[in-house]
């Protein structure tokens, strides 16, 4: 194991036999080679722990150190676990069915100098028929910490963890809220933001990101449940004057999406699982005047989004299959 290492890169990992190798084999050939790769096998049922064990055999490498959990926590556990195992200045995760480019860590550790906290690149979407596509956040440029916070809030920087490398300081005190596994990453980075002193971005993309039908995002029926924890978790460490004031209309605009989001993941499973209706009708309840009027100001797409879906739920359905197939290759 290097011992002080520059980076941490964190790898949960959950019946991923197929794919694992390869986001492995994408962390070991970095062109920034001082890191180490913490791997937590969170109770697969599969042949997973076996093909990290023979790819570790494999390369021998030093810097890949295994945790294997006895029983399955989910993801934010996981990611907690290997936190508190971490040793690096800067902390990076990677899912087990994603990949690095071969510059992720040097891009990344270039940027975050001179009082810069988190660093965010682009990524390639790759759909399940294999095509590609570049995105990345809408905000690109260097700014501080709370107003990428603000951001953060309002969809113009990418809700996820793989794609940024972060100061490991940052996460002191806090940690993915334990059993959500949906919308922690969103809540978790407006937390890290609001603690950041800078925050800098790129339209650079550093990531492959593969889209599956199978995988925990895209192939089960959501609930409101996971977006309330992970909601409920951010409320409770965010401050006060960082919900309320200049932030109450992003902080409302946040909560808002993230409605919206459960009622569009529900609306693909709809045609192969009715049960699906439920969530759908559960989000149509729960969208708040007042986070509408809140929208309206900040985000007007957002806001008139979720109006479509309050009072005109089977066409909002229909546009939002249409971009999901566009987008992602999904229907």
């Amino acid at each position: 194991m290097t011992s002080n290492p520059h980076v941490s890169i964190i790898m949960p990992c959950f019946n991923s036999a197929s794919t694992v190798q390869r986001s492995i084999n994408s962390v070991l050939t970095q062109t920034f080679t001082d890191f180490e790769l913490i791997i937590v096998n969170d109770a697969s049922t599969d042949k997973t722990l076996d093909v990290i064990n023979a790819t570790i055999a494999e390369t021998k490498d030093p810097r890949v150190r295994v945790i294997s959990m006895e029983q399955n926590i989910g993801p934010s556990g996981v990611r907690n676990e290997a936190l508190r195992a971490a040793s690096g200045t800067l902390v990076a995760f990677l899912d087990s069915d994603d990949e690095f480019l071969p510059e992720f860590l040097e891009h990344h550790v270039s940027a975050l100098t001179d009082g810069t906290d988190i660093s965010i690149a682009g990524h390639f979407v790759v759909r399940p028929d294999g095509t590609e596509s570049a995105r990345h956040s809408q905000f690109v440029g260097r700014c501080t910490g709370l107003e990428a916070m603000r951001a953060a809030m309002l969809d113009e920087i990418l809700p996820f963890a793989w794609d940024k490398v972060y100061r490991r300081t940052l996460f002191n005190g806090i940690s993915f809220p334990e059993g959500s596994t949906r919308f922690e990453d969103m809540t978790i980075n407006v937390l890290l933001d609001s603690r950041a002193r800078t925050v800098t971005s790129s339209s650079v993309p550093l990531n492959r990101y593969y889209i599956s039908p199978g995988s925990l995002t895209w192939g089960r029926i959501p609930s409101r449940s996971d977006s309330d924890l992970a909601l409920a978790d951010l409320h409770r460490h965010l401050p006060e004057e960082l919900r309320t004031g200049r932030f109450a209309k992003p902080y409302a605009t946040m909560r808002l999406l993230i409605t919206l989001i459960v009622a569009q993941s529900a609306i693909m499973k709809l045609a192969r699982q009715p049960a699906a209706r439920s969530t759908i009708d559960d989000c149509r309840r729960a969208l708040r005047t007042s986070w509408i009027l809140a929208a309206a100001m900040a985000k007007p797409k957002f806001a008139a989004a979720a109006l479509m879906l309050k009072v005109a739920p089977n066409t909002f359905a229909k546009i939002y299959l249409r971009h999901s197939v566009n987008n992602y290759g999904l229907d």
